[in-house]
């Protein structure tokens, strides 16, 4: 298991469009950082990420072994963040295909995570069980995968984001 510090969290100091530095100021509901000069307010929401269900039988799970940090060489769900102009089933289908090369048709919203990280702030991962996809033939690591596999339920590895863990404990309990 890899050890990971994380960076200081951010702090909004500047604004992001003129630099001005910002104020505190009352949005209407509670202060927050503000450009008088851009009449705008800076919220710290979460991100938004997804991951993928990808089952081979009725207990084996696809897991994708992390190339990158954090947590390099850690087990995962495939997933990743969502990018501007993509719903998020787009890009959960999209991460499966660059992690995984398996081309997936449908996704199922299955639920969602939201918690604190240290390295995006607030995170909000929705995880998607994927009912069809190519054939197992086709499945390669790419990108951000260094290794793919199935794993049953009672071989399943530990997975380093708490996100991951409370999904795959509602995919559980769902009995999918």
């Amino acid at each position: 298991m890899t050890i990971y510090v994380p960076p200081e969290p951010f702090a909004w100091r500047f604004c992001g469009t003129c630099g001005r530095e910002l104020i505190a100021a009352h949005d209407g509901q509670s202060e927050r950082p503000h450009c008088p000069a851009c009449r705008r307010f800076y919220y710290r929401n979460p991100v938004p990420a997804t991951c993928c269900f990808v089952r081979r039988a009725a207990d084996e799970l696809l897991f994708a072994q992390r190339a990158v940090h954090p947590c390099r060489g850690d087990w995962t769900l495939p997933g990743g963040f969502v990018e501007l102009g993509e719903t998020t089933e787009e890009a959960a289908l999209r991460e499966l295909r660059e992690e995984t090369n398996l081309r997936a048709s449908r996704a199922r919203l299955i639920g969602v995570s939201t918690k604190q990280s240290p390295v995006s702030g607030a995170i909000m991962v929705l995880g998607y069980l994927i009912e069809e996809w190519e054939s197992e033939a086709e499945m390669r690591p790419d990108t951000d995968a260094m290794d793919l596999r199935f794993f049953k339920k009672d071989e399943r590895p530990r997975v380093p984001f708490s996100v991951h863990q409370e999904l795959l404990n509602l995919y559980d309990a769902l009995g999918l």
